[in-house]
């Protein structure tokens, strides 16, 4: 669901049901940025004071570095809303200190607001394993945090229940990011939380993990081995928004996105046997239906549905945009085999005066600032960050294929002005999956509008 559409205040939204059989995976996606940027944007109510607070006192010899932090990025009232927020520091494969500490004191803080919003619920958050430099520093906050699960997709997720095996134990852990044209583990990001924090911890108590998967041969690989196995499953279909996995076949359509058929959809059965918990994702907003009394009922992971209630992170504005397309049968949202730096197919909802736009995205200047979905190539040695989305000659001359510049899209400046943290020269772009169930219930709700109570009742039965 983008850049922290998955909020603090959905998830906790969602847990807080009475029915008790809801919970939510917050975004951990670009949690450093929105951090510092919410920073300079005042930090209305002291939210973040308050979590920062939270952490310093889990983790006391960093509270100096946490003072630092927030003193470094908070501006009182808020910056000029023409003013540009101040960026992280990108440079290197392996984050610089305040990064690390950004990054981990962030998801933390996430996390430690959503339980705090509901108390005594579950809480988990969602990691892009295509998001490499602050990945591992991420999961620790996360782990920090007590969340009581982790879900990955976007790659391969085979390493990730080492990685919180280690980092519950306060273990160096270490990440070997691919590197074109080089063999697979040249290049390493290493990261000791012992050397961050002094060492000094009481172990742990680490997050379940659920691995994002498109098929039965995929789970299968991942349960197959004692050091992969996760502990769920989330079964994304070809509807699900965000990322995707490519369609076997490859096929497209006259304006070249992909279309995907049967053989796209992921044999639940042959999942279901290996034994472990799994959750059905992608198209899976509707009403459930009744079932027979000694069957449970189906888990669901549901993200567009959510997406576009009131208490999202989207942007007001924004949202109510793309409701009114909805309401209206004028919004499409369609598979992009182009638009992601990535490499993987993205949903793309084509809302005008987004950066989805033909004409938004001709006039918007070719550059990459932010730089999380960049990918590495070697360098006089070094491993150097490339986004086809940025200046074509500078991608070009440093080794970058030309094909993968048409059509590429900044999707980190576009989804971080979709939850309020844009610079101010950028458009917002949107990310959704099957918009059926919103425009089901907008027609049960006779407006266009909802909040997620309602939505929680429609996918119920209840509405």
């Amino acid at each position: 669901m983008g850049a922290d559409i998955s909020s603090v205040g959905l998830v906790s939204a969602a847990a807080n049901h009475p029915s008790k059989r809801l919970s939510g995976s917050l975004s951990g996606t670009a949690l450093a940025d929105i951090y510092a940027r919410r920073l300079q944007l005042g930090d209305p109510g002291g939210e973040i004071r308050k979590a920062f607070d939270a952490f310093s006192r889990l983790v006391p010899t960093l509270a100096g570095d946490i003072d630092h932090l927030y003193a470094a990025h908070h501006i009182p009232g808020g910056k000029a809303p023409d003013a540009l927020f101040r960026g992280l520091s990108m440079a290197g494969m392996t984050p610089p200190r305040d990064v690390q500490i950004l990054t981990a004191a962030a998801t933390f803080a996430h996390v430690w607001r959503a339980k705090q919003a509901a108390p005594g619920r579950p809480v988990g958050i969602n990691f892009l394993r295509k998001i490499e430099r602050p990945l591992l520093h991420g999961l620790y906050g996360a782990a920090l945090a007590e969340a009581d699960w982790v879900v990955m997709g976007a790659g391969d997720p085979s390493e990730a229940p080492g990685w919180l095996d280690r980092l519950a134990r306060h273990e160096p852990v270490e990440l070997s990011p691919r590197v074109a044209t080089v063999p697979a583990g040249t290049h390493k990001i290493v990261f000791d939380p012992k050397e961050l924090t002094g060492g000094k911890l009481a172990p742990l108590r680490r997050p379940s993990f659920i691995a994002i998967i498109s098929s039965s041969e995929q789970a299968a690989a991942l349960a197959s081995s004692d050091v992969t196995r996760p502990d769920g499953f989330v079964v994304e279909g070809p509807l699900a928004g965000g990322h995707n996995a490519p369609p076997k076949k490859k096929a497209r359509d006259k304006r070249g996105y992909y279309v995907y058929g049967p053989e796209d959809e992921a044999d639940v059965a042959a999942i279901a046997k290996l034994g472990l918990p799994y959750w059905s994702a992608g198209g899976c907003g509707y009403p459930e239906k009744p079932a027979a009394p000694d069957v449970p009922p189906r888990r669901r992971q549901v993200g567009t549905l959510f997406g576009l209630a009131a208490e999202s992170g989207m942007v007001a504005e924004i949202r109510r945009r793309v409701l009114q397309l909805i309401w209206q049968q004028k919004l499409e949202v369609v598979t992009d085999v182009r638009a992601s730096p990535s490499t993987f197919p993205f949903k793309v909802a084509l809302v005008p005066g987004t950066i989805a736009d033909p004409a938004v995205y001709a006039e918007r200047p070719r550059l990459c600032n932010v730089g999380h979905l960049r990918g590495w190539r070697p360098q006089k040695g070094v491993a150097t960050g490339l986004c086809p989305a940025s200046d074509p000659e500078l991608y070009k001359k440093m080794g970058g294929a030309t094909w993968r510049i048409e059509g590429a899209i900044c999707l980190c400046n576009g989804l971080l002005a979709t939850c309020g943290v844009g610079q101010p020269c950028e458009q917002a772009l949107v990310t959704l999956g099957d918009i059926g169930p919103v425009r089901e219930l907008q027609r049960r709700l006779h407006r266009i509008e909802y909040s997620t109570q309602e939505a929680i009742a429609y996918m119920l039965g209840e509405l």
